[in-house]
């Protein structure tokens, strides 16, 4: 299992510096694309699962593994090509483009290959040590990810050029190679060798619409997802509006990450003993206050917001952690054993499609409005980023009213003593 640990930890480092830091969206900046442009990365990776579902019907499990390695292997050459692409053809529009089209094909492609990971993971990790198992395993890709991002912090300095960012990615990207020659010498058991229930997908889809708690519960995950979406990438943008150079903007929203694996250690025994709902309320009245601290923030000098804001975002992952996992004992308690990878999957894209439209949405208003945009509200004027901020405040406590349609998830205390 060591090799799946290494495994793991390479190759998560490109989706991390993708999805979970600054750098995707000052490199597109640094490239001369607009906002909308700079939102793309992280939501095309999480929008990229779609892809699974039908992948998933027609690949048969037995040829699960090769076409994993097959699909790893071209997707690494897409994205190698699409950082090198600036030492070809310089920065601009066009630059932006390709560049983006090719990270689209590689994450098509990656994402086609992951469906087969967890399957070739339930071979090999024993079934009484799973949970310590994707604990660690969790745990150790979130630290490896930290330490990556504030290296490359430092590395990029103040006013970085472009080329500091393509060796911190193409960094990456070797790294996931190695991820792949890992992986290819892993010995698989013979679950993946089975087709059985292979091609009863539509049998699935029937059952799915009878699911109506699962449907109500996607449906209002997805929303609580993308409200909390515009605490993620569109900060970084805001961050940058504020005036804070490369280095602070990634340092600062590093402290996501911090709030993350700090949540992690405690926010499974916050479940089991409180309940799924009175997670899914905290998490509506914490990002509330971070969305209103973080537009209160934004009347104050650049000295006290860069102390203020880590504050901030350490809550905001906190938060978003928390709903994550109060999130999968939902979805454990809701889907059926028949057919629980195919539910699975979908579940997740739906969920991760609220994430991915959330900067995609907060790129286009930028896109139409303007960064200099300003409104007056309560005879105080709002720059656009702050009236964002508060429009997903308001929204995030309305969304509560959707909880009452949810069923609570709750381990009974005599099941705790006994974990």
């Amino acid at each position: 299992m060591r090799s799946v640990y290494w495994a793991a930890s390479m190759g998560s480092l490109y989706s991390a510096l993708i999805c979970n830091s600054a750098m995707s969206v000052l490199f597109i900046k640094e490239l001369g694309g607009s906002d909308f442009q700079a939102m793309l990365p992280a939501s095309i990776l999480l929008l990229a699962r779609f892809v699974q579902l039908p992948i998933s019907m027609i690949i048969p499990p037995s040829r699960g593994k090769r076409f994993m390695m097959g699909c790893w292997n071209f997707g690494t050459v897409l994205m190698a090509s699409a950082f090198l692409l600036p030492f070809v053809m310089g920065r601009g529009d066009f630059t932006v483009m390709i560049f983006l089209a090719l990270i689209t094909l590689a994450a098509l492609f990656n994402s086609s290959g992951g469906v087969f990971w967890f399957p070739m993971l339930h071979d090999i990790v024993p079934i009484n040590v799973r949970g310590r198992f994707f604990g660690k395993l969790r745990s150790l890709w979130n630290s490896v990810a930290i330490l990556a991002i504030l290296a490359g912090g430092a590395f990029l300095g103040k006013n970085p050029d472009v080329w500091q960012f393509q060796v911190i990615f193409l960094s990456a990207i070797v790294l996931y190679v190695g991820r792949t020659l890992i992986v290819r010498k892993i010995q698989t058991g013979n679950s993946l060798a089975g087709d059985i229930e292979f091609d009863d997908w539509r049998h699935y889809i029937r059952g799915l619409l009878k699911q109506k708690a699962l449907l109500v519960f996607l449906t209002y995950y997805g929303v609580l997802g993308f409200f909390m979406g515009v605490l993620s990438q569109p900060l970084v943008l805001y961050i940058k509006y504020r005036g804070f150079p490369a280095s602070d903007n990634i340092f600062i929203y590093c402290f996501t990450n911090f709030g993350t694996i700090a949540s992690l250690f405690i926010a499974g025994i916050l479940v089991d003993r409180l309940g799924t709902k009175r997670i899914f309320l905290a998490t509506h009245l914490v990002l509330c206050a971070v969305c209103f601290f973080v537009v209160m923030v934004g009347t104050m000098s650049k000295e006290t917001a860069l102390f203020l804001l880590p504050v901030a975002l350490v809550f905001a992952g906190a938060m978003i952690a928390a709903s994550g996992v109060a999130c999968t004992a939902q979805l454990f308690h809701l889907i059926p054993d028949r057919g629980r990878a195919f539910f699975m999957s979908l579940s997740w894209i739906v969920i991760f499609t609220g994430q991915a439209l959330s900067p995609l949405c907060v790129g286009g208003v930028l896109g139409w409005a303007g960064e200099d945009w300003t409104i007056t509200l309560f005879s105080a004027r709002w720059d656009i980023f702050q009236f964002i901020l508060a429009v997903a405040g308001v929204m995030m406590l309305f969304a509560i009213i959707l909880l009452c349609f949810i069923k609570e998830v709750k381990q009974h205390p005599v099941e705790i003593e006994n974990l």
